[in-house]
């Protein structure tokens, strides 16, 4: 089998984030409190599953640069051109979904610490929610061991991973754990406020 073209990762990668942001924002934006993290971690393991196999189902600039360090210390990864090209498409995939459901429900989000919490424990949430997402994306799909088995269960792993972060998390943060949904959701909301999603990609990618 041929390696998929430039053109088809770049599109996979774009058609995953925005399926992925697109369903944070109608989630949100339509009181699905309850439901919500399953429904986005649902959405995330299908993307995963239907467009891994194009593009390695990356969906989230803080993953990218994570296989950018991997590959850089000699393991399973994305070069850093690579890198670059998909945190731009990921991040244009963002906004383009912010702008839909924000027309779609003719309101649209705005990112900042819950009520009560400050920018160090929304930060704080980020970050080690977003290490523990790229960790268990390390482990399961990009380790040599699971790369040379072909393991069936990385997508449902993943999933479960962001279950526990929207559900641990949520409250304090926001639950974003992913560059393009922080900057996506600032700019869509940019005449409520811009600003926050510097701190929070700061931390998610730290």
């Amino acid at each position: 089998m041929s390696e998929p073209t430039m053109a088809a990762k770049c599109t996979a990668e774009f058609v995953g984030t925005f399926l992925l942001i697109f369903t944070v924002g109608c989630n949100v934006l339509g009181g699905s409190a309850t439901w919500g993290g399953v429904s986005i971690a649902s959405v995330l393991m299908v993307a995963i599953y239907a467009l891994g196999g194009i593009s390695g189902g990356n969906f989230n600039p803080a993953v990218s640069v994570t296989l950018g360090i991997s590959k850089a210390m000699g393991g399973p990864g994305l070069d850093w051109k690579m890198v670059g090209i998909y945190a731009g498409v990921q991040s244009v995939a963002g906004i383009a979904a912010a702008i839909c459901y924000s027309v779609l429900f003719g309101e649209s989000l705005n990112l900042a610490p819950a009520k009560g919490f400050e920018w160090y424990h929304a930060g704080l949430c980020e970050l080690l929610y977003t290490f523990m997402l790229t960790f268990v994306v390390m482990n399961v799909a990009a380790a040599k061991k699971n790369v040379e088995e072909k393991n069936q269960y990385y997508g449902l792993a993943i999933a479960f991973t962001v279950i526990a972060g929207a559900y641990g998390a949520g409250a304090v943060s926001g639950g974003c754990f992913n560059p393009a949904v922080a900057l996506c959701i600032d700019v869509s909301s940019a005449g409520l406020g811009f600003g926050w999603c510097a701190p929070y990609i700061l931390f998610e990618l730290a």
